[in-house]
């Protein structure tokens, strides 16, 4: 398993790769094809796992969304 640092880094790249291919041209573009992959994301925690631990995740990750301005989300574009 990668590091936390390596594993953010792969994230990033990943999901930048990720709304390329899906040809996101504008914001609500980039958040459509996000939320398709925190579901997918979601789901395989709760194949996995649980049910319980997949909405804990989302949960956890709303409160970390919640805290985190706006200008420190990297730009996928």
């Amino acid at each position: 398993m990668f590091t936390r640092d390596e594993a953010d880094g792969a994230a990033e790249v990943m999901l930048t790769a990720y709304c390329r291919a899906c040809g996101c041209a504008t914001p609500d573009e980039v958040r459509k094809a996000c939320e398709m992959m925190i579901s997918k994301a979601a789901r395989a925690i709760e194949k996995y796992n649980d049910a319980g631990t997949a909405i804990e995740v989302l949960q956890r990750t709303a409160r970390h969304v919640a805290r985190v301005p706006a200008e420190e989300v990297v730009n996928v574009h």
